[in-house]
């Protein structure tokens, strides 16, 4: 029985209408989006909708049921009284937004990616949360996805050996693409804190004097993490594939998380020489990493615990983005984390 209400903010792709893009495509579960995952929770019910283009709004509601909608999400937000506020809007919005929400009652946000424009932001919103307990979580989905929790329990268990490096092979804007990339490094890690970050924008028309910039810029790094783990941020034809490389044995992501491919480290010669050689990756059932986002929200709000991200986690995805840029302002400079610069203002989705 439901016993959460939930509101959406925003009425386009992420909050209802993704799923129909991805129906054949096997590097995602479904459901996909907000609606869809709430519809398929039991434990909440999804109450409105909020967007100005009224029209998306009605749609929606006819699509999953949902009683009401409104052109202004404060207004949503303070007559519905949410327990949960869904932010699917545009990330220029999105500041405002969870400001709005943890300011008006919310317990629980899920906030699309990218999470916030700056840093200055993200601190922020990283107040307003924390100081009054909200459960958080951002749409960074490979973090809940279950090959890549299957793959983090293979290196806590220390099956790779000493986890050594992860690697991503493509960035794209590195506040809305990367972001997901940049935090299935982090989760993969152990969540580990930052150390420094060295790195390139490679947008050739970037001013490193500007102060703010109307794209989402992109770039390659390296990144430390605090248990020693090297990050590696490259831009390759390989969308979305990942490795994670340890002591003795090697995981590669491939085709989205659709297949993973194990290598594990064996002596030959004696012992005097070692290759790595292909092993089974362990099975795993496949499952709606946005259900399980979502239920990760209403088992924090039942047990008062933590969620599997959090706030400050979804920031470190915004250190690692804006610490690349300020490492290509500074010539190419190791820049410790996190960043002491924090206005610095770039455009996402």
């Amino acid at each position: 029985m439901a016993h959460y209400k939930a509101v959406i903010v925003g009425a386009g792709r992420m909050a209802g209408t993704i799923d129909d893009e991805c129906v054949d495509y096997p590097g995602v579960a479904l459901p996909y989006c907000h609606a869809a995952g709430y519809a398929a929770v039991p434990e909440v019910e999804l109450l409105a909708f909020a967007d100005p283009l009224t029209d998306k709004v009605r749609s929606l509601q006819e699509r999953y049921g949902v009683p009401r909608g409104y052109e202004d999400y404060r207004e949503m937000i303070e007559r519905e009284k949410p327990d949960i506020v869904s932010v699917c809007t545009p990330a220029t919005v999105h500041c405002e937004a969870v400001l709005f929400a943890a300011e008006h009652g919310a317990r629980a946000i899920y906030c699309e990616k990218a999470l916030c424009c700056s840093l200055a932001e993200a601190d922020r919103m990283t107040e307003a949360v924390e100081s009054r307990g909200i459960k958080f979580n951002t749409g960074t989905l490979r973090r809940w996805a279950p090959g890549m929790e299957a793959l983090r329990g293979m290196i806590e268990q220390g099956d790779l050996g000493g986890l050594q490096a992860v690697i991503t092979y493509s960035v794209g804007g590195m506040l809305h693409s990367a972001s997901h990339f940049f935090d299935l490094m982090l989760y993969l890690a152990g969540d580990p804190e930052l150390e420094w970050i060295q790195g390139t924008v490679t947008d050739g028309d970037f001013d490193p004097a500007a102060a703010r910039w109307d794209n989402d810029l992109s770039g390659i790094g390296q990144f430390r993490l605090s248990n020693g783990v090297m990050g590696h941020v490259l831009s390759t034809g390989l969308w979305a594939e990942f490795a994670a490389i340890g002591s003795e044995g090697s995981v590669a992501i491939m085709n989205n998380g659709v297949e993973f491919g194990l290598r594990r480290r064996e002596p030959i010669c004696g012992g005097k020489y070692y290759e790595f050689h292909p092993a089974e990756f362990p099975p795993y059932e496949r499952g709606s990493a946005t259900v399980r986002l979502i239920s990760d929200l209403v088992q924090a709000l039942d047990t008062g615990g933590e969620t599997r991200q959090g706030i400050r986690r979804a920031v470190n995805t915004a250190e690692i983005a804006f610490g690349i840029i300020e490492s290509h302002r500074q010539g190419g400079a190791r820049v410790a984390l996190p960043l002491a610069r924090r206005d610095f203002w770039m455009h996402s989705h």
